[in-house]
């Protein structure tokens, strides 16, 4: 070992392979984490290399490769001073170093979005200077002056970890499930009831760079780790492919028929899983052996995760089922598998086993008792986890002060709504999609401020009909409610019941209600794409468009063509649609018409005779080659509309079963003498007791409407 120039040069090389697998796990990790965190996730894994670097070199180095005092402990080479003349240390401690590092970044993916950088920082510190470097004695303890010289008690007893499935991974992974209970769980990643919400990464094409960067990497992970550029070197590197591909594909057809779909990180996480568990043995045994020792990873791996789920231990990236439960896999499988002639340790089969047990609890004992002592007391004194507020807000600010464009966009809509000065427009960061979120605010400012300047008395007639808008707009939240008048009303022979319930503060859905003329009314529902803030610059921009057009000398039909085509002409970039409802009663000749352009079939309702209402166009925003009809019924006295949006019809329950238009139908013919306002009530209730805890899915727009009879 470490003989020749040529090993010399394979150990270096391996070196920066195992040190580019740093960039591995830095796209894996800020690829699996949401934007807000992205940046802290990154920093921490350019810092804690650094740091284990410091640690292992001052002190680490010493308590792994120092002379052993009674296999426990190394007691020199402290800071040691390394030949320029004989570069069979330092390139030793070279290697070693790598694997100080990877086991201390391990940990940032666990605690990844809600852990404090200082406390990550003391974290990497306990595990370069005392729980790697003293398990690593045990395990890999050699005298540095031979090499083939054991000296850790583990060691001495035959236990074999070829490349550090155990003495790397696991401990990275025990050091990482201690800090995960001791900080507890993202906010909102467990609801009632059990509910485990999935917390989708930012960017998942660069985690699955990263794993890739990471897979070669392992190539010297393992294939460096003979210590020498023997034979054995391309059956290695081919048993460490094998069990990466084993691992990938067990989990990718396992999970997919666990969950019914290819989960997107089940390959990611699986070739991580297989990689983590061949590294104890990749020397030692078969292809077909690696092949399958790299399939069980990925099935351990994937009920590791619905375990962790199911005690309510929040792993943001996976952490510790794929390097904990792959570590500790691959660390008996050797016991399992291995050639004992190739091993040598001159134990039996049965032997061997139970030495690869003894190492595995004796790694779990040291590397969580340790590090959950030495962090609780800590955490006594300084606390581990950042603030709700900041956690809520996003470490890159909070902890770096680094913003993003997204950031930036918020930062300026917070002002707005503060000061409610929207006389500016806000900044946009051209090429991104946050700009053209910015871009389409900016044309609904626009629009607002061109019709306060134009019309004088545009306050009143929000304020009559849509609701009170104040010139001082300071939210969309405020713009949304202002528009949308939401208080019971009677138009003439018409008495509306309303009833809107956005999903967030602000929503997607829109309505309007207008006297055309007297016996005329003319009755507007829509539903934009997506929740949110989004959602309500979509309803701003329909809201403009529909006010200039819908005291037109249009039929309903005609109208929405004119409102898909201005939409279009204003807003093709956008990517978003809608769809909307459009009814005309007149009262005069106890008819309506109505034209729904992709909407939701709504309810015509004539005593126990109950007509649904079908689309007669496509959504609109999505191109402007259509053409939109438009039907007329009867609607004499006692008759009774029933228009929503379909967050009433389209909420899922945890059986996965939609509520659905015929529970709608259902109960309106066992209604009879509507009078919406208790129905309305009595409906959302069995749509909560339907939904049984799940939250909604969507916002809700209802308008009852009912002829008053004359003769009353």
């Amino acid at each position: 070992m470490l003989t020749n120039e040529f090993d010399i040069l394979w150990i270096i090389i391996c070196s920066g392979l195992v040190f580019f697998m740093q960039a591995g796990f830095l796209c894996l990790e800020s690829g699996l984490t949401r934007t807000k965190n992205s940046i802290n996730v990154a920093i921490k894994n350019i810092t804690d290399f650094g740091i284990a670097t410091i640690l292992y070199f001052t002190v680490g180095f010493g308590f792994m490769y120092g002379s052993s005092y009674s296999g426990l402990i190394g007691i020199d080479q402290f800071l040691p001073t390394f030949s320029i003349t004989d570069p069979k240390v330092p390139v030793f401690f070279l290697f070693q170093l790598m694997f100080c590092g990877t086991a201390a970044t391990i940990v940032s993916g666990a605690v990844a979005e809600r852990m404090k950088f200082g406390a990550y920082i003391i974290i990497t510190a306990i595990i370069s200077s005392i729980i790697y470097p003293i398990f690593g004695h045990w395990v890999w303890g050699r005298l540095l002056t031979d090499l083939s010289i054991k000296t850790g008690w583990l060691g001495k007893m035959g236990f074999i970890d070829f490349a550090g499935s155990t003495a790397v991974h696991s401990v990275g992974g025990w050091v990482g499930l201690s800090a995960m209970m001791l900080i507890g769980n993202r906010l909102g990643k467990f609801g009632p009831n059990g509910l485990v919400r999935n917390i989708t990464g930012n960017n998942l094409p660069i985690a699955m760079l990263g794993t890739l960067i990471l897979w070669f990497g392992w190539i010297g992970f393992n294939g460096g780790s003979t210590l020498s550029l023997s034979g054995n070197v391309p059956g290695i590197i081919a048993n460490t492919m094998l069990g990466a591909s084993g691992g990938m594909a067990s989990a990718l057809i396992y999970g997919w028929i666990r969950i019914g779909y290819a989960e997107a990180t089940l390959p990611l996480n699986g070739a991580l899983a297989g990689l983590v568990s061949i590294t104890a043995a990749c020397q030692a045994v078969t292809s077909a052996e690696a092949l399958f020792i790299g399939f069980v990873a990925g099935i351990l791996m994937l009920e590791t995760r619905n375990l962790l789920e199911s005690l309510k231990l929040d792993d943001a990236v996976g952490a510790i089922p794929v390097h904990l439960t792959g570590g500790i896999w691959g660390t008996l499988a050797l016991g399992f598998f291995a050639n004992l002639d190739v091993i040598d340790t001159g134990l039996s089969r049965w032997q061997q086993i139970k030495v690869q047990m003894l190492g595995v609890v004796t790694c779990g004992l040291i590397s969580f008792s340790i590090s959950f002592v030495i962090l609780y007391i800590i955490n006594l004194f300084y606390k581990l986890r950042v603030s709700e507020s900041a956690e809520k807000q996003g470490l890159n600010f909070t902890e770096h002060r680094a913003t993003t464009e997204l950031h930036d966009l918020f930062s300026e809509m917070e002002y707005q709504k503060v000061t409610g000065d929207l006389s500016k427009n806000v900044s946009i960061e051209p090429f991104t999609e946050v700009g053209q979120i910015a871009e389409r605010y900016n044309l609904v400012l626009e629009k607002v401020r061109a019709n306060i300047e134009e019309k004088e008395n545009l306050t009143n007639q929000l304020e009559l009909n849509l609701g009170v808008i104040q010139s001082d707009l300071s939210t969309a939240r405020k713009i949304q409610s202002s528009i949308l008048a939401q208080e019971d009303r009677i138009v003439g022979e018409l008495e509306f019941t309303i009833k809107y319930l956005p999903l967030t503060e602000v929503g997607g859905d829109f309505f309007d209600i207008t006297e055309l003329r007297p016996g005329l009314v003319r009755v507007f529902i829509a539903d934009a794409t997506g929740h949110g803030l989004q959602a309500a610059l979509i309803t701003m921009a329909i809201k403009t468009l529909y006010e200039s057009l819908k005291r037109g000398k249009y039929s309903v039909h005609e109208l929405l063509k004119y409102l898909n085509s201005e939409y279009l002409h204003s807003f093709e970039n956008l990517n978003h649609f809608f769809t909307c409802t459009l009814v005309d009663i007149d009262t005069e000749r106890n008819k309506i018409r109505y034209a729904s352009a992709g909407h939701p079939p709504q309810f015509l309702i004539q005593g126990k005779n109950i007509i649904r209402l079908e689309k007669t166009g496509r959504i609109i925003g999505v191109t402007k080659k259509t053409e939109y009809s438009s039907i007329e019924h009867d609607f004499p006295d006692g008759s009774s509309l029933f228009l929503f949006t379909d967050g009433l019809t389209e909420q899922w329950n945890v059986d996965q079963v939609e509520f659905g238009e015929d529970r709608v139908e259902e109960f309106l013919k066992q209604n009879e003498n509507l009078a919406f306002k208790k129905e309305i009530e009595d409906l959302l209730l069995i749509q909560k007791e339907f939904l049984a805890g799940m939250p909604l899915q969507d916002d809700i727009t209802i308008i009852g409407i009912n002829r008053k009879s004359r003769a009353t």
